[in-house]
């Protein structure tokens, strides 16, 4: 037993040593971030040195330690698997692509003036997991390929809102959770008082929970998308969209995510909000039509989940929120340059719906144009 578990802390300390000495390459890209690549190796040699001195210690020689050593194992492997997967990947797998996403993080983040360090945009997700961020680390990973694509590009836009609600989650929000606790409050009540059946407080609970530890960050970020991308992002939802009709999940929340119905409906509210009268009754018809074609099952209580007030609510809080901590809403990025990112996104939908036999071309062009930018 004595010599596997010194086995296995030799076989970290190797690991470690191979991605050291990758990550200290001369052959890595010069545009990965300083900083970044700098508290990598850090946190890199921080942990080699704690298996070293555990190595050195004489304690994985004892028999009556190997409980306590098998836990430091398993801390030790955590440790190297969020540095792996979270930093590791991205650095020696930043390449051309990655820095594609570089200028267009550049351009986008002075675009709607977001004073934030810019995130490094990685392409090591995959199409399972599609787009997502991670705050803590200022990453924000995109599939493979995703490079050569602008139609799901306006996500990109809610994952840098996950970045932007990380910090300003205070602003953004404003009294809503006091509203949503009332909302909850009131609903309970009315169960005893219209002797309605009990079960329905467990089920009031609950989504109010979800509510709390997740959609309300969910919602904010769809709708911090909206306002600095405008359209393209509820097009673009509703493309999403038709992967969950073929399970019939339009109206079926998760603990971590609100319902696509919701969500769109919060999506249109901001829209209108911020003036696309037009926009929203073209994308609205779209939609309707696309709800009904698909036929998806609509849930018991579905109305006490997403009540549309407490939406509009929100979306309020989200656009005063946006307004306070200075971000450029879509129709000023229009004023203020001459083709800004997210008019290439709202251009690149309008083409493809009224001249899909020329969008490949339009797509391409644009693409590289966004790439030979200084």
């Amino acid at each position: 037993m004595i010599q596997f578990i010194k086995g296995i802390f030799y076989d970290q300390l190797t690991r470690g040593a191979k991605m050291m000495e990758a990550l200290q390459s001369p052959s890595l890209s010069n545009e990965i971030d300083a900083d970044f690549l700098s508290k990598t190796l850090q946190m890199l040699g921080d942990l080699i040195t704690d298996i070293e001195e555990l190595i050195n210690s004489g304690d994985l020689d004892i028999e009556s330690l190997s409980s306590n050593n098998i836990i430091k194992y398993n801390t030790f492997y955590e440790r190297l698997l969020t540095i792996e997967l979270f930093r590791y990947l991205v650095i020696v797998n930043y390449g051309r692509p990655e820095e594609y996403f570089k200028k267009k993080i550049s351009r986008i983040y002075k675009e709607i003036n977001c004073l934030q360090k810019q995130p490094i945009v990685t392409t090591i997700s995959n199409s399972e997991n599609y787009y997502w961020a991670l705050p803590s680390y200022d990453i924000i990973a995109v599939p493979t390929g995703e490079e050569k694509n602008l139609l799901n590009l306006p996500d990109l836009f809610h994952e840098m809102g996950h970045l932007v609600y990380n910090q300003y989650e205070i602003y953004l929000k404003g009294n809503f959770e006091q509203s949503l606790n009332r909302f909850y409050e009131s609903e309970s009540q009315r169960v005893f008082y219209e002797q309605r059946s009990t079960s329905l407080i467990n089920f009031y609970r609950e989504k109010h929970a979800w509510w709390l530890s997740s959609w309300i960050m969910e919602f904010t970020c769809d709708l911090i998308a909206t306002y600095l991308v405008g359209p393209a992002f509820a097009w673009t939802n509703l493309k999403l969209t038709t992967l969950s009709s073929g399970k019939n999940l339009v109206f079926q929340e998760s603990a971590s995510h609100p319902s696509d119905e919701a969500r769109m409906r919060a999506i249109f509210y901001m829209l209108t909000k911020m003036g696309h009268t037009k926009e929203v009754k073209e994308i609205k018809e779209n939609w309707d039509k696309f709800v009904k074609t698909t036929n998806n099952n609509v849930p018991s209580h579905y109305n006490y989940i997403f009540p549309q007030p407490l939406i509009e609510e929100l979306a309020d809080c989200v656009y005063t929120g946006c307004t306070n901590i200075d971000l450029t809403i879509y129709g000023e990025q229009l004023k203020l340059y001459e083709e800004p990112i997210s008019k290439i996104l709202n251009d690149a939908w309008n083409t493809l719906l009224t001249s899909p036999d020329g969008f490949k071309e339009w797509e391409k062009g644009k693409i590289e144009q966004i790439e030979n930018q200084n």
